[in-house]
Formats: structure tokens, C-alpha cells, sequence
């Protein structure tokens, strides 16, 4: 087993994948034909760019987290804590207050509209309403038609990954006593992080998956599905991520030995996401497939392995740089839960106060993202590190200044 300074930079991976959306949505405004009509904003290819290499590792490096915390969990505090827990820090903040996070992004739009007056923001909800009920098929989802879990999606699908496995830790414990199956797995494991060969490895079975999905959008990649019925593109791409990560805890030393290669990993990420936008071009695309033949076979194999890539190179980096403890590290980790439930009300703010005024894209987007870290930080300060809320999102409920901190520090969930 590892010293435990050596996993800050595996909880720093689990909280700027989360921060990194703060990025992402304020990105979305710059997207041609984005298909949430509060959002659009105008054009702008760096932006799209911006948004494309995001997604393209963000959530699979959290997911990978997810399993790998998830694990440590339950082999330091057993199952029915690990359920106990997930329920409180998962299931309440997705059921409980998510209803209240969608009522607080309209309130977003609300606030930044009436900046301009109430006629503004009534002719903004007009045109808005029109653009949404034109959105129809992949669209249709998500500009949040019917009910949903908007960009709490990730939760659903992590008490998903819990409940199955938990049931196949459970059937594996029962049917192979002697423990040949972990040992099995642990030697592939070890095989596929051994080398420069892991990501082309771990894209394998992805592969095999999307080059057949007739439902797999290529633009946009792993899905992020809002639907309360399970998407198995999500399910699958996730799902190797997560599991992955849970069979890691067991030899965590291969996590961190990333370090060693990450800047290969970057290199080999920035070749290939720049072959995917050859192949599938700098214009968004929001609904697909749209790529056949050669093109998808090449792009799939490209998409994939360059998610590993950038996964890899993520985690490596983290490990390299982030191992050392650090307060501001420490602080965004246990912060980032809070600031992702919340952020698209700020951005929402943000993009309807500045819709008027015609400046460069770029501005527009600093200020989306300076506007609303400090607005977060502020009222994750306030009104969530020291009360219940924070005993809910983070497992404690920190103590106030100048009295002793419990001994188990927790951050996002995972």
C-alpha cells in the first residue's frame, strides 16, 4: 500500500473532472446549434474545440475515480457502510435537491434577464420557448423535455455502477471462495498498464461497441444522457471506466505509475483528437451517427484510444505534480461536489446578463467562468462547508475555524 499523500492527486483527478464542467457548459454557449435554447450565445470554433477535448476524457476520468474510491471504501468500511454512505452523499443530492438545482437554473435565467428589465426577459423566454419546442429527436432530450436529470446525470449512473457491482462482488465471493477470478483479473490488469499499450487495450471492448451503435452521435462522443432510462452507450463507456478503476484499487501502484508517461499519453492525445476533428469536422453535430465505412471504423479507433490518452495523461500528470498535499488542492476537492450541483445556475446568470452586449466570444467566456467560481466558492463557504449540507455532499460536516478536524477527510463522490 501506497503512503496516503500519494492519493491527493487521485482525489485532485476526481475534483477538476468535475471543476473542468464549469468549462465545458460555459464553453456550450459558443456552440453552433447547441440544442438548449437558454444556453446559445454565438459561434465560435476555439470554443468548440475547447468543448470537444473536454468531454472527450472529463467524465471517464471521473468514473475511473468513482470505481477506484468506491472500492477503497468498501474494503475500509464494509457494504453496508459503503450503501449508507452512497445513499447520503448520491441518492439525497440527486432525489432532494435536484428539483431544487433546476428551479435555481431558471432562477439564473430569471435574474440575469431582469437585469435588463422585465421586457427583455419576457421577449427572451418568448424566443426561447419557440427555439425549444422546434427541437426535436436527440434534441428534444437535451433541452430537458419531460422530466430528467439534467447535468446530475452522473449520479443516476453512478448508484447504477454501485448496485451492479456490489452484486457481482457479491455472486464472484460466493462462486469462487479461492479467489482465482480477482487473481485472473489482477494479472490482466497488470498486463494492460504495463506498457505504453494500455489505452489501445482499454479501447478495445469500446470499440467494438460504438463502431456498431446505430444511436452513437461520433461528434459529441461518450453520451450524457438526461433520461431516467438507461442509455447502454453511457452504460458501456462508463461502465469500462469504472471498473477499471474499482480493479486498480487492488494494485494501486499501477495508477500511479502513469506518472512515468503521461507526457507520452498528451502527446499521443492532442494526434489523435486532432485526427477525429479531420474526420468529423469543427462544426458540431448534434445528432448522428452521421459517419460511415472507413470514416467511422478510423474515427472509433481514434475516439476511443485518444479518450485513454488524455485519461492517462490526466491521472499521470495529477500524480507527477499533485501528489504533495496542498490546502488549495484540498479545498477545491472538497468544494467541487457543490460547485458542479450548482454552477449552471451562475453560468445561465452570466449568459443572459452579457446576451445584449456585442463583444468578442472569449470575453464573454472568462467572464462566465471567473463570474462564477468566486459566487460558488463563496457560498460553498458559507452556506455548505460547515452545515449539513456539507455533512450531506461530503460526507462531514467540516468544523468551523479553530476547532480540531475530524480525522477522515472525504471529497466528491466516487
Amino acid at each position: 500500500m501506497q503512503p496516503p499523500d500519494r492519493l491527493h492527486a487521485l482525489d485532485a483527478v476526481r475534483s477538476y473532472a468535475l471543476l473542468l464542467g464549469v468549462v465545458l457548459h460555459a464553453a456550450a454557449a459558443f456552440l453552433e446549434g447547441f440544442p438548449i435554447p437558454t444556453w446559445f450565445v454565438e459561434p465560435s470554433t476555439t470554443a468548440a474545440v475547447i468543448y470537444y477535448i473536454i468531454h472527450m476524457f472529463r467524465m471517464s476520468a471521473f468514473f475511473l475515480m468513482a470505481g477506484f474510491f468506491a472500492r477503497m471504501v468498501v474494503e475500509r468500511r464494509g457494504v453496508k457502510a459503503f450503501v449508507k454512505d452512497r445513499g447520503k452523499r448520491v441518492a439525497i443530492p440527486l432525489f432532494l435537491f435536484g428539483p431544487v438545482v433546476l428551479i435555481l437554473i431558471g432562477l439564473g435565467l430569471v435574474l440575469g434577464g431582469l437585469v435588463h428589465g422585465p421586457a427583455f426577459l419576457q421577449d427572451l423566454v418568448e424566443d426561447m420557448t419557440a427555439a425549444q419546442q422546434a427541437q426535436t429527436g436527440a434534441g428534444a432530450e437535451a433541452a430537458g423535455g419531460g422530466l430528467n436529470t439534467a447535468h446530475l446525470w452522473f449520479l443516476y449512473y453512478l448508484l447504477i455502477f454501485y448496485l451492479l457491482v456490489l452484486a457481482l462482488r457479491g455472486a464472484v465471493h460466493v462462486l469462487d471462495p479461492q479467489r482465482r477470478i480477482a487473481a485472473f483479473a489482477d494479472r490482466v490488469v497488470a498486463f494492460v498498464m504495463s506498457g505504453a499499450w494500455g489505452p489501445v487495450l482499454i479501447a478495445v471492448p469500446l470499440f467494438a461497441w460504438f463502431a456498431q451503435s446505430a444511436t452513437w452521435n461520433e461528434w459529441i462522443g461518450l453520451p450524457a444522457p438526461f433520461s431516467f432510462v438507461p442509455n447502454l452507450d453511457a452504460l458501456v463507456g462508463y461502465g469500462v471506466a469504472f471498473g477499471l478503476g474499482w480493479l486498480l484499487h487492488r494494485q494501486i501502484e499501477l495508477l500511479l505509475d502513469l506518472r512515468r508517461l503521461w507526457h507520452f499519453y498528451l502527446a499521443a492525445a492532442v494526434a489523435l483528437t486532432v485526427i477525429c476533428l479531420r474526420i468529423a469536422g469543427l462544426t458540431p453535430i448534434w445528432q448522428g451517427p452521421t459517419l460511415g465505412g472507413a470514416e467511422r471504423i478510423v474515427y472509433t479507433a481514434a475516439y476511443m484510444v485518444g479518450i485513454w490518452c488524455w485519461v492517462f495523461a490526466f491521472v499521470g500528470g495529477a500524480v507527477r505534480f499533485l501528489s504533495k498535499e496542498s490546502p488549495v488542492n484540498r479545498y477545491l476537492a472538497d468544494a467541487s461536489y457543490w460547485i458542479y450541483l450548482m454552477h449552471m445556475m451562475t453560468i445561465l446568470f452570466f449568459i443572459t446578463a452579457l446576451r445584449p452586449y456585442d463583444w468578442h466570444w472569449s470575453i464573454k467566456f472568462f467572464i462566465y467562468v471567473a463570474g462564477s467560481m468566486p459566487i460558488l466558492l463563496l457560498t460553498y463557504r458559507y452556506f455548505v462547508r460547515y452545515t449539513w449540507i456539507g455533512a450531506v455532499l461530503n460526507g462531514r460536516r467540516h468544523p468551523r475555524p479553530g476547532k480540531s478536524p475530524p480525522q477522515d477527510a472525504v471529497a466528491a463522490p466516487g
